[in-house]
């Protein structure tokens, strides 16, 4: 058998030979603190071009104004500064994450909760970048301002019970800003688009007839065992992405520290599963279900994606020192053939 190379979602950007004979728009660029990507087929002259890069560079400024919580100016710090209990009114756009992350909490018993950032920076995994401890009074303290159940959502907006409770939602924001672009090419008559931000993707109908090809990458290349799996899943109007815990981490006296914290204990992830890539009709779920379930661990997180309508995942988990994997009852249908197969 051959090593293959497994997880985090990468888009293939020297697979458009499919759009061979359609003419292929490519804009890349920063945002959100990390790298865009997107191809638009059927883009014909400079002027589609110059609507397309404009169009983006809107969507990407909403969601930055909406999300982005290191811009004190952003409605999300606005919203972490209040510290009354009152109804605070918020925006269509940050309503419509906020119930998206309320629903995925519930869903998930609290394994996906945006409210965690103060235990996060508890362990050095915020702005200081450097291992800490936290001794358990402290993180005692911390954890009580922790928690979705802490907001009360409605239609006039969202309420804390307890003033100090913040929100960061950098757990579903890249994934709410693919939608965001996805939408906004839609909207201008496009149908065959991919767009993919820090790794998360959403695929729009076709590379030319042929779906979508999605690229897997390797968790931990100096350990991938002998694997059989996929080098790539096809998409067509899906999402996907991809939490893992092999990226963010310090490793000390031979301790493994990941940045995933487990809103119940406080602590960070301590299990088997390195990585889940979650497929479902929105990036926005996609990214929120993908961070619950590697927080829920290999068998309650399947547990978890198998409850939710018309998504699929796939995990690699560590055993007996080798990576090994699991999936959904209908990943294989994301899953591409081999030549062989395709003869069969």
């Amino acid at each position: 058998m051959k090593r293959r190379r497994l997880v985090s979602l990468i888009v293939i950007l020297a697979l458009i030979s499919g759009c061979a004979r359609v003419p292929v728009y490519t804009l890349s660029g920063r945002t959100m603190g990390t790298f865009y990507t997107l191809k638009v087929c059927g883009v014909y002259d400079g002027d589609e071009q110059d609507l397309i890069r404009m169009t983006v560079d809107s969507a990407l400024s909403r969601v930055n104004g909406c999300m982005n919580r290191y811009d004190p100016k952003s409605e999300i710090s606005r919203f972490n500064a209040y510290s009354g209990t009152d109804t605070y009114p918020v925006s269509a756009p940050f309503m419509k994450v906020a119930v998206l992350a309320e629903k995925i909490y519930r869903a998930s018993d609290g394994a996906f909760d945006p409210t965690v950032t103060p235990l996060v920076r508890l362990w050095g995994f915020g702005d200081d970048g450097a291992l800490q401890r936290p001794d358990p009074e402290t993180l005692a303290s911390a954890m009580r301002h922790v928690g979705m159940n802490k907001l009360r959502i409605s239609e006039d907006g969202i309420r804390k019970t307890d003033p100090e409770t913040s929100l960061d939602f950098s757990a579903i924001a890249k994934g709410y800003g693919v939608d965001e672009v996805a939408e906004a090419l839609l909207s201008l008559g496009y149908r065959d688009i991919l767009v993919e931000i820090g790794g998360e993707v959403r695929a729009c109908g076709d590379n030319a007839g042929r779906p979508w090809r999605i690229g897997i990458a390797d968790p931990a290349p100096e350990k991938a065992g002998e694997l059989s799996t996929p080098a790539a899943i096809v998409l067509r109007d899906k999402a996907c992405a991809t939490s893992g815990d092999y990226r963010q981490f310090y490793l000390v006296d031979g301790k493994r520290y990941s940045h995933l914290i487990d809103p119940k204990t406080g602590h960070p992830i301590e299990h088997e599963l390195t990585s889940v890539t979650v497929i479902a009709e929105t990036c926005m779920l996609a990214d929120a279900a993908a961070t619950a379930a590697i927080v829920l661990g290999k068998v309650r997180g399947q547990a978890f994606i198998e409850s939710l309508e018309g998504v699929e995942a796939y995990f690699i988990y560590r055993e007996d020192d080798e990576l090994r994997t699991a999936e959904t009852s209908a990943w294989n249908a994301y899953r591409e053939m081999s030549q062989d197969q395709r003869k069969r």
